[in-house]
């Protein structure tokens, strides 16, 4: 694809921020440390993975104690999405739901089976009576950036956007959360990668959808904010193919990153150094030092040890990249586009937020999205908040908008909206 326009570049890089709003914490797993467990109560599932033939998975395991994120020397077999393990997190995050922590498998960028972990809110509520084939309606949540290292999983201190899905719980939704692949299990993770993002979002509600009184249905909303902005139009495009069971009623992005050029080109250092550490995690051919200071290489190592605010911290005052022009003299560009979402037709409507005021993804960004969206054929429709809210506070307000619409999309009253782009 072409190189983003200069005068875009500018027009960004101008309003790029300095600080990053949301962090991690870097609390210690609560997953104990004996290393005894129990099975399951959660039933086989059959489903299709793409691609391959319908397979029975295993019961999962119930895990009791022990340290939940060591990765089992031999994943269960079959498809995607195959629960491995979960367990219980007290007290419960969301009032009128029971919080698990849960380990299943999914598929890295290169094609090797992987585990990745995440939470799930499973309502206490018996499924409603309205519920299409007495089955609950399944909302899958991209989460905002919070690192790299594997300290930053949200499963390890629970809340995050889920403490804004108390209405859904109340619905009788079921709710899951991937950490994304490398943030808790092996591997670094690929941020802002939008294949792997999808994989991992997406597999996150096939998980969940077995845990004991889940009884998660076909009918699939997917939400984020921010790098879950981004996670969530992916999880999208890539639904039809990697998890055809499913029928996508709506697709939520609250200030999506995207544009990726933007970050490559002039974005602050520590979104560079991420990005790029992830792109190395999906494709490991390509040469770092091509791009990067020597003195920025010698930081790489802190997307590793700390979360996104000591990544910050760790390439404050560096200069990262080592010319001017090298974006252009290696496969930066192609590789920046090839993760930049809305470049292909879906078939559900696709809701943005964003308030002017933000503070870390400027605004223009998503109409520029908008744009190619529409372009492309998409039904979207594009919220502007002009209350004032910086990046992380208009979180709130973003899915307090969100939720009722896809409380429409699930019941179909209203119809799913008309096209929300300009006329041609």
């Amino acid at each position: 694809m072409a190189p983003l326009r200069r005068g875009v570049v500018l027009v960004v890089t101008l309003s790029v921020l300095a600080a990053v709003a949301v962090g991690c914490s870097s609390s210690s797993d609560s997953a104990g440390d004996s290393s005894s467990s129990d099975r399951s109560s959660a039933k086989p599932t059959t489903t299709a993975a793409s691609g391959s033939t319908t397979t029975t998975a295993p019961a999962a395991e119930l895990f009791t104690s022990g340290d939940f994120y060591q990765v089992p020397a031999a994943l269960p077999k079959g498809p995607h999405g195959t629960l491995i393990r979960y367990q219980k997190v007290t007290p419960t995050i969301v009032k009128g739901a029971t919080t698990w922590r849960i380990m299943y498998t999914s598929e890295s960028v290169p094609g090797k089976r992987i585990a990745v972990t995440g939470t799930a809110l499973v309502p206490d509520a018996k499924v409603p009576a309205s519920a299409k084939g007495a089955k609950r309606d399944v909302l899958t949540i991209a989460h905002g950036t919070t690192g790299i290292a594997d300290q930053c999983a949200p499963s390890k201190d629970p809340g995050s956007e889920l403490l804004l899905l108390s209405q859904p719980i109340a619905n009788g939704w079921l709710v899951a959360q991937t950490d994304y692949e490398g943030l808790g299990t092996p591997g670094r993770h690929p941020y802002l990668v939008g294949e792997s993002e999808g994989r991992s979002v997406l597999d996150a509600a096939r998980a969940a959808s077995v845990l004991p009184n889940a009884h998660g249905g076909t009918q699939l909303g997917i939400a984020g904010y921010s790098q879950g902005g981004h996670g969530a139009l992916w999880a999208n495009q890539i639904a039809p193919t990697w998890t055809p069971e499913y029928h996508v009623v709506g697709t939520f992005a609250g200030a999506p990153a995207t544009e990726m050029q933007v970050i490559m080109r002039g974005g602050p250092a520590g979104f560079l150094i991420m990005f790029l550490a992830g792109l190395k995690a999906a494709h490991p051919e390509v040469d770092l030092a091509s791009y990067l200071t020597p003195a920025a290489l010698a930081k790489l190592d802190s997307v590793d040890t700390g979360c996104a605010g000591e990544v910050f911290s760790a390439i404050s005052g560096v200069n990262p990249v080592s010319l001017p022009d090298a974006i252009e003299k290696g496969p930066w560009i192609e590789l920046a586009d090839a993760d930049d979402p809305g470049a292909v037709k879906t078939a559900d409507p696709i809701l943005i937020i964003h308030s002017e005021a933000d503070n870390v993804v400027p605004i223009v960004l998503s109409q520029f999205l908008m744009t190619r969206m529409c372009k492309a054929g998409n039904v979207v429709e594009r919220r502007v908040l002009h209350d004032g809210d910086n990046h992380g506070q208009a979180a709130v307000p973003a899915y307090a908008q969100a939720v009722p619409w896809f409380e429409d999309r699930f019941s179909a009253d209203p119809p799913a909206p008309t096209d929300g782009c300009p006329a041609t």
